[in-house]
């Protein structure tokens, strides 16, 4: 989530194919993917966050009508503001707040989004919000390690149960000989 004066904006993404769940920085994969810009007003926290943190206080009064704030979207390679966009979407009003587009990541690597708010009377504000696309974090990593060790857990966990099953007919055979 990111200011964008007077309002916060919720940044948030899925993608088709790969990872099922949302990310909100770090997409894991090139490729389509969906994302949604939701205006929220600056004193309040989005509905998933509210949802999860019942115990918190209630938001504070609108200072803003969300629904007339124009959101649009310019999406370029970090440290490439001046070059042309990879996606752009001028200021727009959309009925419940949230811009929704897809775009198709072709190269991995760090990206910004740059989001410009605009009022009814004309006055824009904007606000970059960095994130990366294909590139393994220090979770990703940890995360594959994890993974291929449970791997080998299992894998030595029925290799030593089937061993077992195989050691213990010839014992039993030779207690019964005797």
């Amino acid at each position: 989530m990111t200011t964008v004066g007077p309002v916060k904006v919720h940044f948030i993404g899925y993608q088709r194919k790969g990872e099922p769940e949302e990310f909100c920085d770090d997409i894991a994969r090139t490729g389509p993917t969906v994302i949604a810009l939701t205006a929220i007003d600056s004193g309040r926290q989005p509905d998933s966050y509210m949802a999860q943190n019942r115990e918190a206080a209630a938001p504070a009064g609108p200072a803003v009508d969300v629904r007339d704030i124009a959101i649009g979207v310019r999406i370029v390679k970090d440290g490439s503001d001046a070059a042309a966009p990879e996606f752009y979407a001028p200021p727009k009003i959309h009925n419940n707040a949230t811009m929704t587009f897809e775009h198709d990541f072709k190269e991995p690597g760090n990206y910004v989004a740059i989001i410009t708010v605009a009022d009814r009377d004309g006055r824009e504000w904007s606000s970059r919000f960095p994130f990366r696309v294909g590139v393994l974090s220090l979770w990703n990593t940890i995360e594959y390690v994890l993974y291929g060790i449970g791997f080998l857990g299992l894998t030595a966990g029925l290799w030593l149960v089937a061993w077992r099953r195989g050691a213990q007919p010839e014992q039993t055979a030779l207690h019964q000989a005797e």
